[in-house]
């Protein structure tokens, strides 16, 4: 007859379930968590970028509109009040009458040039208030003033 003595350390091992393989599971499951938190980040970032960007772009052509009238104003500002509309065709501002093309999915841009003459001594002060809007938003607004003596006027 023969007796087996069971040896009991060698049987717990083999029992235990390995550890080994379930600690991996784990860091790659934390693992995977923080890399999908890391990229919701990115993404965010990348949306709000994107939309500064968008502001920066009507903040910037709404300024060379304002500027470009200002100098308008500047050669002549007897020219009185004007209104008009721009709008981006082709990369670059241009002034549209009344409504742009239906081909062109930009947004108009309204410039209001509204002018007031104060007589004086010497001369006369134009004063000049610009805005720019866009839709019922004003983006940008400029005022400027000029001072032309009786000689300059004749």
């Amino acid at each position: 007859m023969v007796v087996q003595i069971p040896r009991h350390g060698r049987a717990r091992e083999e029992n235990r379930r390995s550890w080994h393989g379930g600690a991996f599971i784990v860091e790659s499951l934390v693992l995977l968590a923080f890399l999908m938190a890391a990229l919701a980040v990115v993404v965010q970032l990348t949306g709000i970028a994107h939309e500064r960007g968008t502001e920066a772009d009507r903040l910037s052509n709404a300024v060379t509109i304002a500027a470009n009238n200002a100098e308008a104003f500047a050669a002549d500002p007897a020219s009185g009040n004007m209104t008009a509309s721009f709008a981006i065709a082709n990369g670059s501002l241009v002034e549209v009458d009344g409504t742009p093309d239906a081909g062109n999915e930009s947004p108009t841009y309204q410039v209001n040039r509204t002018v007031e003459q104060h007589d004086k001594g010497g001369g006369t002060l134009y004063t000049a208030h610009i805005a720019v809007t866009q839709g019922t938003e004003t983006v940008y607004t400029l005022d400027t003033s000029r001072y032309s003596t009786g000689a300059e006027e004749a």
